[in-house]
């Protein structure tokens, strides 16, 4: 190693460089979530009968032993259910099949070609707001947003792994931060309500609960990360590197649309595209706003819920099918039937590794459920931090940190918060802050970590993406280009979230950070 690469490489990016090497040196996805689901196994067995009161009302809830006769039973009955009714993987097959035919076609290529000629600056700061926004599509944005940026940093021969890494990091940020009102608001209002409603009756917490917050942070956050990315990670981890040149994702976009260089017909399939593009959306989005419409809710005639909001994930398969086509037509990338299916099957074809890799994975979260550990060690660590005696805004920084830890081994959104809420909540009540503020620490908490956490469901499909640029790519590139990122996020939400309690600053329409 030469001393400009050493005085380049800082202390701070050492350390990160040395998690990659020891993450990188773990099993491989399979095998370590295989030894997971054993450990939770013996695990069951081992602390059978530990039993915690279940917050908010008289039922107790105790640990199953999944090596008992009953728990042994459930656990071989109930493997290929896990295996094939486990939610992601339906999702992730059906995007694949339409992200096939844009790759295929060419358009996906040409797409970022086009957008890589923005200033970088620019760039980033426009795939975190695309992320973070992109949240409104609740689950599909974390297949979608990843490849897209990985792809757009290819194409400014920029590293597509930490391109990877951002978008990602970008989607997993829209849990707290947002300009609309998605699903999440309406699942998390609706535990936080019933929390509030153990100490007043009746009491209601909305969707808007942590609007106005929201709203600040997609713009604050999504400027400071552009910044922090450009400037402090893009230097040390965003370099190209001649061995992408070669890489699987490059022979696939050849094959799909040649080199770097965009010929005439290339752009007039391209423009075609971008006009079908605006017609399909403008088009769609036009007729959800008609009253009475079929995108819209059939029994309270709004948007959130309704078919437009639920549906997207047919609704941009459709898309991505139709725009391929028309790319694919005009670019001669796609000419018969034949080889539009073929492009389909292409697209879950590479997806065979994570299909593999979900087998463990899905019966270790289940096992992890049906044991009640999560339960259990949610709720007594809750209750520790009730019992630790912090007042004031450090109180709050500690919910934010313990929901960060939470959620690196819970990753269900909802299966955490409704735990947690029925403690935190009125814990917080009596100190007299809002139970709007209680969802807003959980919120932030649960953003941090989720792209850093290997329990995430999705993570091995962004592992499977990185592998197409560099088949060496582990665990630990992942976890380690996405800690500066959680660090970051942690430091810049305490940070906002310090203005909005010291100046009093309201959280949303008609909630407010104390009672009353």
């Amino acid at each position: 190693m030469s001393k400009e690469t050493t005085k380049k490489d800082g202390f701070f990016v050492k350390v990160i460089k040395g998690i990659e090497v020891a993450g990188n040196k773990l099993p491989h996805p399979f095998w370590l979530f295989m030894g997971l689901w054993a450990i939770v196994l013996a695990l069951s067995a081992v602390f059978e009968g530990v039993s915690v009161q279940k917050p908010g009302t008289e039922d107790t809830v105790a640990i199953m032993n999944l090596l008992s006769h009953k728990g042994f039973d459930w656990s071989v009955r109930s493997m290929v259910k896990n295996f094939a009714g486990f939610p992601p993987l339906g999702l992730v097959l059906v995007m694949m099949i339409g992200l096939g035919v844009t790759t295929k076609s060419g358009f996906l290529e040409n797409l970022m070609k086009n957008i890589a000629k923005v200033p970088e600056k620019f760039i980033i700061l426009a795939v975190f707001l695309f992320g973070i926004c992109g949240n409104l599509a609740s689950d599909a944005a974390i297949v979608i947003v990843p490849p897209l940026t990985g792809a757009l940093f290819f194409s400014m021969r920029k590293n597509p792994i930490f391109g990877l890494v951002v978008g990602y990091g970008a989607v997993c940020a829209g849990f707290t931060a947002n300009l609309f009102i998605a699903g999440t608001d309406l699942l998390l209002a609706g535990i936080s309500t019933t929390a509030y409603q153990i100490v007043k009756p009746g009491a209601e917490v909305y969707p808007t609960a942590n609007y106005f917050f929201m709203v600040v942070s997609t713009f604050v956050i999504s400027g400071l990360a552009s910044i922090f990315v450009s400037k402090f990670m893009m230097p040390s981890f965003g370099q190209w590197d001649e061995k992408f040149e070669h890489c699987q994702a490059a022979e696939e976009m050849q094959h799909g649309g040649g080199g770097f260089e965009v010929s005439e017909q290339e752009n007039k399939a391209f423009r075609s595209a971008m006009i079908f593009t605006a017609v399909y959306w403008i088009g769609l989005i036009s007729y959800a706003m008609v009253p009475g419409s079929i995108l819209r809710d059939p029994v309270k005639d709004v948007l959130i819920p309704s078919p437009f909001i639920k549906g997207l994930v047919p609704i941009l398969l459709l898309y991505f099918i139709l725009v391929g086509v028309i790319y694919g037509k005009k670019a001669g990338t796609i000419k018969t039937a034949k080889e539009l299916v073929n492009s389909m099957v292409e697209g879950v074809g590479g997806m065979a590794s994570y299909i593999v890799i979900i087998l463990p994975i899905a019966n270790f979260i289940a096992a992890f459920s049906k044991s009640n550990m999560a339960i259990v060690m949610a709720v007594k660590l809750a209750e520790g931090l009730k019992n630790a005696g912090f007042t004031g805004f450090s109180l709050l920084v500690m919910i934010i940190l313990f929901s960060t830890f939470v959620n690196l081994f819970i990753t269900s959104g909802s299966t955490k918060w409704a735990f947690m809420a029925p403690v935190i909540v009125p814990m917080l009540y009596y100190l007299g802050y809002s139970p709007q503020l209680a969802q807003l620490l959980y919120r932030i908490g649960d953003s941090c970590t989720n792209s850093i956490t290997p329990m995430m469901p999705y993570f091995p499909i962004l592992l499977g993406f990185a592998a197409k640029y560099d088949k060496d790519a582990g665990i630990g590139t992942i976890v380690s280009r996405g800690i500066p990122l959680s660090i970051f996020f942690a430091v810049a939400w305490i940070t906002l979230l310090a203005v909005w309690y010291f100046l009093n600053l309201p959280l949303g329409p008609g909630a407010g950070i104390f009672v009353g």
